[in-house]
């Protein structure tokens, strides 16, 4: 499938969206393409961050000969040796984290101590964004392991606040809810209406939020929460206060500063990394069950796997939700990956598919969605029970449906 790119971005960002996809969708760049990143870099136009991302990318895939001439930006011949253009792109960093670049570089992967070690550094404020972005990069292209997912998140929880350290307050027992950071661009968001139906069904709902990371930036469901009112909450404390309307919003700024520093590196280095996943599984809470979605149906089972050692003893991934959120579709069934702790510590795992009977003769398509809109229409449903749209009321009625029967199966099977 050809690469569609807008010439009005940065010649470094058209390079990363060119080389850095991932396994089967990189492609080579053009030659002209190659030299206006060679003149940017000579210009000092590129960031750090963007800088590693593109080069990872780039080694990741595999240099071409007309490629070559990026070498101009470096020393002659540098990018026949890439060990050395990894030497030259992160000499700032430190020497650990260059030693992993490396590492990156020849094929390995990382065993869960080193990944924690990696995470220190990628979660500090020490420098080397750069390395920063090789690693982002490489990671997302070669796919990580379950061992380096769960000692990056280990070395995310060691950068969260003391307040959001303490125990959590004794009650019903919590569901996280963790939507993809970046939201969605042509539909509107349910997800605080489904807190909302949980909460009165004797849970008490937590949602994983923060700034936009990107690629998409319409709206997120943080942008929502703010349209309706909502604030974040200060502690885990807060879960010994009063029930709020949709759940409480837990957001990385407040939990951790230096998880709120990569929106800005993320939005250099373009694609998603491994953050927008494990991102969603930071459990501050000790929550019973996680409720999320897979960005892509392979990530499904990685991801039950991850929640498996953050903690979670109940996991529900929803693989085919509108537009990578948990919403299901009106018009095809949805498949749902389970997981649920067993006496003895181990898991059970089962496969769901809740078919529809459709009511509708298209999915609703919303050009460039608002975040005030969508709390207009959460704002009349709560009032009302309607919202005034069809479509939006038939995917809470469908998907708050679909997920109960879900968690009856993860409470017969625990």
């Amino acid at each position: 499938m050809a690469i569609v790119l807008d010439p009005n971005e940065p010649a470094i960002n058209r390079g990363i969206k060119t080389v850095g996809i991932g396994k089967k969708g990189s492609k080579s760049l053009t030659p002209e393409l190659a030299l206006e990143i060679v003149e940017d870099l000579k210009s000092g136009k590129v960031s750090e961050a963007a800088k590693g991302a593109f080069f990872a990318g780039l080694c990741a895939k595999g240099i071409e000969p007309d490629e070559e001439v990026l070498d101009q930006a470096f020393a002659p011949g540098i990018l026949k040796d890439p060990s050395q253009l990894v030497n030259a792109i992160t000499a700032d960093a430190p020497e650990f984290a260059q030693w992993v670049c490396r590492q990156l570089l020849e094929g390995h992967t990382l065993d869960k101590h080193t990944a924690y070690d990696l995470g220190k550094f990628l979660f500090s404020d020490a420098p080397g964004d750069a390395a920063r972005g090789w690693v982002a990069s490489f990671l997302r292209v070669r796919y990580e392991t379950p061992d380096e997912y769960e000692g990056l998140l280990q070395a995310v929880d060691d950068t969260l606040g003391s307040a959001f350290k303490i125990p959590t307050p004794v009650g019903e027992p919590i569901i996280q809810f963790a939507e993809p950071f970046d939201g969605t661009d042509h539909s509107y968001m349910i997800t605080p209406l489904i807190g909302r139906f949980f909460q009165r069904d004797g849970y008490r709902v937590v949602h994983q939020v923060g700034q936009n990371s990107g690629p998409k930036f319409e709206m997120n469901l943080w942008d929502i929460a703010l349209a309706l009112g909502e604030k974040a909450a200060k502690s885990n404390a807060d879960l010994s206060l009063e029930k709020q309307a949709f759940g409480w919003f837990f957001h990385q700024s407040v939990m951790s500063p230096m998880l709120e520093r990569w929106v800005r590196i993320r939005h250099q280095t373009i694609k998603r990394p491994f953050l927008a996943t494990i991102e969603r599984f930071v459990n501050p809470l000790k929550s019973d069950i996680l409720i999320a979605s897979a960005f892509h149906p392979p990530y499904g089972e990685k991801m039950m796997t991850i929640a498996e050692r953050a903690g979670f003893k109940g996991t529900i991934i929803v693989r085919n939700g509108i537009e990578g959120t948990i919403a299901f579709p009106l018009l095809r069934g949805v498949k749902l990956l389970l997981s649920t702790r067993q006496k003895d510590g181990s898991f059970k795992r089962h496969e769901m598919s809740i078919e529809n009977v459709p009511l509708v003769d298209l999915e609703e398509m919303i050009e460039k969605p608002k975040a005030i809109d969508n709390a207009r229409l959460i704002e009349s449903y709560v009032k009302t029970g309607a919202s005034g749209s069809k479509h939006f009321d038939l995917r809470v009625k469908s998907t708050c449906q679909g997920l109960n029967e879900v968690l009856k199966w993860l409470k017969e099977n625990s």
